[in-house]
């Protein structure tokens, strides 16, 4: 019955030691070789998966920058792209200089970060990410003044702040503006142009394959996942995911320490 697959990364396919399951793996490889297609589906960019694709030889299409591109792994393609509105960038910059949040910014598949963030990283609540920011980050001295010169250019911006009261204030000035804004992490909003999520770039790269949405499951944990869960013809949650995610899915699996990823694979996309 389903054809296509999308995964989440972090908190998904992931597991908590940042790491892919094996049993993962294999049932990717065995879904693959029965022709079903596989693809992450992630808030992260394009230099971000770099770890995680020799791995994953099979998956040939990601949804990345939480929809902001869609892109072809086999042969190095950018298939779809959105940028977010340069007024809105300003409007961003502004933010950033006068709260000290921390930026990071996507081009092109690339990520751009403030080393003084980046060596206070713990202060945003996001060290746990600063390994994977060591080896994939493009760092810069001023991220304001990237902003500001490449202010036609992002995919995406993920804005992190000091504690969650920061975070709402953000999104409070932000949410009214010609953008799609969703909270993650702990004390973090994704900024994307309007209308883009993962939901709209998993039913580009259906229409891509010819493939109608009612026959691709979504799997995911978190808030910026909600819009493909409800698009997809199967909406699945991790056994982790937060209650939002679990109360929109139309099943449940174990967590991402335990399998629940390659049991969707055996219980539903392998199935006729």
């Amino acid at each position: 019955m389903y054809k296509l697959i999308a995964f989440d990364m972090d908190g998904t396919l992931l597991t908590s030691q940042k790491i892919i399951a094996e049993s993962s793996i294999k049932a990717i490889k065995k879904a693959s070789s029965v022709g079903k297609n596989i693809v992450l589906s992630t808030g992260r960019a394009l230099v971000e998966l770099d770890e995680y694709m020799p791995i994953l030889p099979d998956v040939e299409y990601g949804v990345l920058a939480s929809g902001a591109l869609v892109y072809d792994f086999k042969n190095k393609k950018i298939l779809h792209q959105h940028k977010i509105p340069a007024s809105v960038v300003d409007q961003i910059r502004a933010i950033v200089e006068e709260k000290k949040t921390m930026v990071v910014a996507m081009i092109d598949g690339k990520i751009y970060v403030q080393r003084s963030h980046y060596d206070h990283i713990q202060n945003y609540h996001m060290d746990y990410y600063k390994d994977l920011y060591t080896h994939a980050a493009t760092f810069v001295e001023d991220i304001c003044q990237i902003l500001k010169d490449e202010r036609e250019n992002f995919e995406k911006i993920n804005l992190y702040h000091f504690t969650d009261k920061d975070r709402l204030d953000t999104y409070e000035e932000l949410r009214k503006e010609n953008i799609t804004i969703v909270k993650a992490e702990e004390t973090g909003v994704e900024i994307t142009d309007k209308g883009v999520e993962k939901g709209e770039g998993l039913e580009f790269l259906c229409d891509y394959l010819n493939i109608p949405i009612s026959q691709a499951i979504a799997v995911g944990d978190a808030d910026n996942d909600e819009s493909m869960i409800k698009i997809a013809g199967l909406g699945v949650a991790m056994g982790n995911a937060n209650e939002n995610i679990k109360s929109l899915a139309d099943v449940i699996v174990n967590d991402n320490d335990h399998g629940g990823c390659a049991q969707v694979i055996d219980e539903y996309l392998l199935v006729d």
